[in-house]
């Protein structure tokens, strides 16, 4: 029995095959009908657009895509991967970007090839897919080409769908400021999904309205933003990725800014990078001799306030405590009442336990570290670090390519993140294991992940240790932002 379950390396090994009696004329137009051509742009070219690049007519390329169309309809492994495409396209709402397409055709089947082999290989499966169904009297998915762009769908109305959402996608993006995530819910909502369909997620909704686009992307926040957006830019608002960190290589700056608009223009090496990073408001200094052959070092803050919400506790830089700070000034005064008050709140949390999330302004969350770790007994455990380790070990084991779950990381709610999640799920226990034999009252810093990976049942297990003979000392969290324990818009869960 003939094995129809084909990788994407396979079957395009198949839908490329040409006979010794064909002749280059039909091994060229096959290579450009699948968008194998380097002379053409189009991933998804027309036979108008092809004729001039073989050097035919019209009407010659008709005749040959006949006989390509025909030879994939009798292929049992082709027509077993078209069968396949109408789950995923089910799946998936009823319509795909084609790039998205390709990316699942790559999800289900798999490929060895790297990028960019992986994806046109893909996407010339698809196309090879998608013209042996067209020669049916009743195909189940049709293609559409709107402006450039290509959809595959089950229906036209699904398909036109998809287009008004890339169409908005594209307006939202190029607006300044960026749109807060929930506006663009709202704002793409308003586009009337077809009747009869089942109503998309969320996360599907705004990646097929990236995909859907001529120039939107979708950041790791969930923000559309343009294609290609200027690095100064891109810098600026990843802010929240880069402040509190005590220094900083070009390499690392580059990564985190990437991870969060991973479409952006990339960011530049020295010495323009030096300009962009004054211009977005951070107060950096270059150390030749600092780790990785150079990195960037925080100047510190002179004055630095944390608080749980409703108490708070700050210095100054050159003060040597409160106490100092009352005598200098010969008067107890409401804020240094309030301030004494809450430290001495941390003292009994160290002695009876505590759990506790403190906020700080982002500018001065790596001075509020120091003043932590100089006032109380505390280890202090870089989440984002830990966990980054601890994938990248469960990945090894997993023989995960480290590249691809980058990839994955940066679209959540695809098949690959879903896909990613798995190893995270996996890695996790260990992060708690890590966490729960420390003797010391714990200090989690940079602790957005917990949010984005849906790993927040971690800080209530915590919180319930906290005391136990077996449990943990404490744990304080520090967390970058205003007034809110939020991480992510989750609710830190405080006692």
């Amino acid at each position: 029995i003939e094995n129809v379950n084909l990788s994407v390396d396979q079957l395009f090994g198949r839908i490329t095959r040409i006979g010794k009696r064909e002749g280059d004329t039909a091994r060229d137009t096959l290579q450009a009908f699948l968008g194998l051509d380097p002379r053409l742009t189009d991933i998804w070219p027309s036979q108008t657009e092809i004729a001039p690049i073989v050097n035919v007519t019209r009407g010659r390329i008709g005749q040959l895509v006949g006989k390509f169309q025909s030879r994939w309809c009798k292929d049992a492994a082709v027509t077993k991967m078209r069968s396949d495409l109408v789950e995923i396209l089910t799946t998936a709402g009823g319509v795909l970007a084609v790039k998205e397409l390709a990316e699942a055709l790559l999800v289900a089947r798999g490929s060895v090839e790297d990028d960019p082999s992986r994806t046109q290989y893909a996407l010339a499966l698809a196309r090879a897919c998608t013209e042996a169904e067209r020669t049916l009297a009743e195909p189940r998915f049709l293609v559409r080409r709107d402006q450039g762009r290509v959809f595959i769908a089950l229906t036209h109305e699904l398909a036109g769908f998809a287009g008004r959402l890339g169409e908005l996608a594209d307006q939202l993006a190029m607006e300044d400021p960026l749109v807060p995530p929930a506006r663009v819910l709202q704002r793409l909502r308003e586009v009337t999904q077809p009747a009869g369909t089942s109503l998309l997620g969320d996360a599907r909704l705004l990646r097929l309205a990236a995909a859907a686009s001529k120039n939107a992307a979708v950041s790791s926040r969930q923000e559309l933003y343009p294609r290609g957006m200027d690095a100064a830019r891109a810098l600026k608002l990843s802010q929240g990725a880069i402040y509190g960190v005590s220094s900083l290589t070009v390499a690392q700056i580059r990564d985190r800014v990437s991870g969060r608009y991973p479409e952006a223009a990339p960011v530049p090496d020295r010495p323009a990078l030096d300009d962009l990073l004054q211009a977005a408001g951070f107060d950096f200094q270059w150390d030749s001799s600092g780790k990785g052959g150079g990195c960037y070092v925080a100047r510190i803050r002179d004055v630095v306030s944390i608080t749980s919400g409703s108490e708070s506790i700050s210095r100054a830089a050159t003060s040597s405590g409160l106490a100092a700070n009352a005598q200098a000034t010969h008067e107890i005064t409401p804020e240094i009442a309030d301030a004494r008050q809450f430290e001495e709140r941390l003292e009994r949390g160290i002695k009876e336990g505590s759990f506790l999330a403190l906020i700080v302004n982002p500018k001065c969350y790596q001075r509020a570290v120091s003043e932590l770790q100089n006032r109380f007994s505390i280890e202090v455990v870089d989440i984002e670090g830990l966990i980054v380790d601890t994938l990248r070990d469960v990945a090894s084991k997993a023989n995960a390519k480290w590249e691809a779950l980058v990839n994955a990381d940066a679209k959540p709610g695809s098949e690959p993140w879903k896909k990613f999640m798995v190893l995270v799920n996996r890695a996790m226990p260990l992060v708690e294991k890590q966490l729960s034999s420390s003797s010391k009252t714990l200090l989690l810093i940079y602790p957005g992940l917990l949010a984005r990976y849906d790993q927040m049942p971690m800080l209530e297990r915590l919180r319930e240790k906290v005391g136990r003979k077996d449990g943990v000392a404490g744990v304080w969290m520090l967390i970058p932002g205003d007034t809110q324990a939020m991480l992510d818009g989750k609710a830190i869960p405080i006692i």
